[in-house]
């Protein structure tokens, strides 16, 4: 070193630039630190060129070219700020469309595993060389465990990431590369080390080994994730006689492991709850995850997404068929026979014609593999204890995709077949709710065969809905039959709703009717009388209603205590006859306090009974000051009390001071106010103020912002009335929408309104397919409207839905056609239903 350094001192020239020290030189020569000055080396390299007897000026060109070309190249790998965390194989994560703004990653709980990491990583920064091997299940939070240490690295870190080499390259070779500063990312390091040839994942192993043992290009930080099984085969001694496959690979990774456990621990679940309240992400997967694997979750949904919209036919088929079983209310287990047929129904004739005899076995196989931790998308229940007769295979549907279904299919159509396999294989619990899917689609033959089902089985609220049902038609004596079998398995009102279906309609039966209300009151029912007069008088009773009444309760009293009138009030829950009838007893405190129970559940009438009692006791400001502090309750009876309040103040002509309470009750926070609020102050003539008002409240009050709306239009403030419901009918508010439609229907802008008329209704406001089929009508599209009425499947009342198809027909001179529809609703087909009956059993038997 002292000889290179005194010849290039010794004979300066152009070949000779430099002026290097021995120690440059020995830099120059036996370090990988980048040399400073080329100068220096480029004289060095011309002492050892004239003394080996080289061209000289071939070296010089050749050492110039090489340190231009060093000082100008990278490092390997990227800067930490330019990491992305998906391109580091961080899982994409479940969104929560209610969360826009939310950040790319869920809010990250500090674990016990994450505070060794963070720790090794430490040392990394303050110099060392560290490797760290997370080990644990799919999607337990390995990968994003690394992401979040590597943010504690100063910035003049980089991080090369195996994944970046060209393809079919030496990644041993790669490795060499690797400097100082740098994190080596091996995530799922099996695809590395478990090579299909041996040799390949040792030759990384050791190129791993040489860059931990040599000083000179650390610090380096290489961070590795292995599932359980993988760290076992790389790490696990040979037997007697085998060959040592992974020698280096079990050597690099000793001592390196950290485990992660597959669900939170106790000691975490706070800090988990914590996060949980500020990011929506955390609290849908602590709500919906099996057996707390919160991580799972979040990871494993979108990849289960995923897997369902790109599943081969077979497997698609059932998981669609499940996806609508569940919805349509059947229950979590699924008989594997239901399946089978069902998918069936979901498959095209080609896909079916070119099934394979075990596609079956082959689709389940399929759709049970785990993913990423969490069940597939259906998988077998087993019992599990030993002994118990499993019965029928049964599946169940993970809850992602169940979720996924009710939400996104709720619009589709169901293949008609499926109805008929849902009758048969459902139970009587089962065949309750999905009865009530089938009669929101106006499948009334489908829905009452259901109901009967559960009926038949004892529920009296399937007895009731299929007496409600037919109660809507003409056909009066199967609906007494079914309300005489509700009222034998115990609903308490079934024989006053017959007494009511006999005097409704053309021909009314007041004699069978008064039978009907008198046996109601002999259980105890006193207010069955109270309704049969009220009745008399509102519907044309040829006698005298009152005279009637006395009678009928001098009978009543001769054959029912009071005690057994209360009781039954107090076996069935009706607070407000329970209350009434126990003011008219005397017992007047204890009826009040009945009474405010049952406005407090959101019962109106209560509310007035109690208004009428305060008044006559106190008067009118007893009965005022009561509703003033209705008004400003948490519970339902908040909802009634402004209109209560408006119109007993009007009546006393106290307007100026009921729109200063009713501006109290909106201020603090009962928005039912609102609509009252804006009548009140357009009769004051002050509509400019009460809009100012309403403003400033309806930021976060959709309610007050309906009303605004509606006061605006009043006023002939339209846009502004527009400009206000269309974000709120673009975000899917069903009222909203409504209101639009409604607005832009009475400004002219039809095509527009029908829009959202059609959007509200199939969001299940059901008061918005009248106005759709209205503006329909009117454009002539009358075809159209049947078509679009009978998609709608959100739940709403299904007879309004019929009434607005038959309503079509007639207005296309179908006239017969449409009094079927009303009679007996539609098939599953399509078609309107042929005429059907349906008896209780015990009547099919006499």
């Amino acid at each position: 070193m002292a000889r290179i350094a005194e010849l290039i001192a010794d004979y300066p020239d152009d070949m000779l630039p430099g002026c290097p020290s021995k120690d440059t030189v020995h830099r120059i020569i036996g370090s990988s630190e980048f040399p400073a000055q080329q100068a220096n080396v480029v004289s060095v390299a011309a002492v050892l060129a004239r003394e080996a007897r080289w061209d000289v000026s071939d070296a010089v060109e050749r050492v110039r070219s090489a340190w231009v070309s060093a000082l100008l190249a990278e490092p390997v790998g990227k800067p930490l700020t330019e990491l992305d965390p998906y391109g580091l194989e961080v899982h994409q994560s479940i969104t929560v469309p209610s969360d826009k703004h939310a950040p790319l990653l869920p809010t990250y709980v500090i674990r016990d595993h994450d505070r060794h990491v963070q720790e090794r990583v430490g040392c990394a920064a303050s110099g060392q060389s560290v490797l760290i091997t997370i080990v644990g299940e799919s999607s337990t939070g390995k990968t994003r465990t690394f992401w979040e240490a590597i943010q504690q690295l100063p910035s003049k870190w980089r991080l090369w990431q195996a994944l970046d080499s060209a393809p079919h390259s030496d990644l041993s070779a790669d490795l060499e590369k690797i400097g100082p500063y740098t994190v080596v990312w091996l995530n799922e390091a099996q695809r590395f080390l478990l090579t299909a040839d041996p040799a390949e994942g040792e030759q990384v192993a050791a190129a791993l080994r040489r860059i931990m043992h040599s000083s000179d290009r650390g610090p380096v930080l290489i961070l590795m994730t292995l599932w359980p099984k993988y760290w076992d085969q790389l790490t696990s001694e040979p037997h007697d006689g085998q060959r040592d496959l992974h020698p280096h690979a079990r050597h690099v990774l000793n001592g390196s492991s950290l485990r992660v456990p597959v669900t939170f621990e106790p000691d975490d679940l706070e800090s988990l709850v914590a996060a949980a309240a500020r990011d929506a992400r955390l609290a849908q997967a602590m709500e919906h995850a099996e057996q707390g694997q919160v991580t799972q979750y979040l990871a494993g949904v979108p990849a289960l997404i995923q897997r369902y919209q790109t599943a081969p036919p077979p497997v698609r088929a059932l998981i669609d068929a499940a996806m609508d079983i569940r919805r349509l209310g059947f229950g979590e287990h699924l008989p594997l026979e239901l399946l089978e047929a069902a998918a069936y129904e979901y498959l095209t004739d080609l896909q079916f014609d070119h099934l394979p005899d075990d596609w079956l076995e082959v689709a389940l196989a399929h759709a049970a593999q785990p993913q990423r931790g969490i069940r597939g998308p259906l998988t077998r229940i087993r019992p599990r204890r030993k002994g118990v007769s499993e019965g029928s295979m049964r599946y169940r549907l993970a809850d992602p995709l169940d979720q996924l279904g009710r939400e996104g299919r709720r619009k589709l159509p169901t293949p008609p077949g499926l109805w008929d396999l849902l009758v048969h294989h459902s139970t009587a619990t089962e065949a309750l709710s999905i009865a009530r899917s089938a009669e929101y689609r106006g499948l009334l033959r489908t829905a009452v065969t259901l109901y009967k089902k559960s009926a038949d089985y004892g529920s009296n609220e399937a007895a009731l809905a299929i007496a409600e049902i037919l109660s809507m038609t003409n056909r009066k004596e199967e609906t007494i039959e079914w309300y005489e079998q509700a009222h034998s398995l115990g609903a308490s009102n079934a024989l006053r709703f017959a007494a009511e279906t006999l005097v409704t309609g053309e021909e009314a039966d007041w004699d069978s009717a008064k039978a009907y209300y008198m046996r109601a009151a002999f259980q105890g029912d006193i207010f069955a009388l109270v309704d049969c007069r009220d009745h008399m008088r509102e519907w044309e009773y040829d006698g005298d209603a009152d005279e009637w009444f006395d009678d009928a309760l001098t009978d009543f009293w001769d054959h029912v205590s009071i005690e057994s009138a209360l009781a039954w009030c107090e076996e069935f829950d009706t607070e407000h006859n329970f209350g009434k009838l126990l003011i008219g007893a005397g017992k007047r405190a204890r009826g009040l306090d009945i009474l405010e129970r049952s406005v407090s559940k959101g019962n109106f009438m209560s509310m007035y009974t109690v208004c009428e009692e305060k008044r006559r006791s106190g008067g009118i400001e007893s009965a005022l000051a009561y509703l003033k502090g209705l008004g400003h309750a948490t519970h339902m009876g908040s909802i009634f009390a402004p209109m209560a309040l408006k119109n007993m103040m009007l009546k006393e002509g106290r307007g100026e001071e009921c729109a200063t309470i009713l501006r109290e009750m909106i201020t603090a926070g009962n928005s039912s106010a609102a609509s009252e609020f804006a009548e009140v102050m357009r009769r004051l003539d002050r509509s400019d103020e009460a809009i100012n008002f309403l403003c400033s409240q309806s930021a976060e009050n959709a309610r007050v912002t309906y009303e605004l709306a509606d006061l605006l239009r009043q006023e002939s403030r339209e846009d502004q009335a527009l400009s206000l419901l269309t974000p709120m009918a673009a975000a899917g508010d069903s009222r909203a929408q409504d209101e639009l439609a409604r607005l832009l229907e009475g400004t002219g802008r039809l095509d527009e309104a029908l829009i959202w008329y059609q959007r509200s209704a199939e969001d299940g406001r059901h008061n918005a397919t009248s106005g759709a089929v209205r503006l329909m009508l009117r454009a002539g599209r009358a075809p159209e409207a049947l078509t679009w009425i009978r998609s709608i499947s959100a739940p709403d009342a299904s007879h309004d839905r019929i009434d607005s198809a038959a309503w079509v027909l007639e207005s296309m001179g179908r006239k017969e056609e449409a009094k079927q529809l009303k009679d007996y609703g539609w098939d599953p087909e399509g078609i309107v239903s042929a005429p059907w009956s349906i008896l209780p059993s015990a009547c099919e038997e006499r």
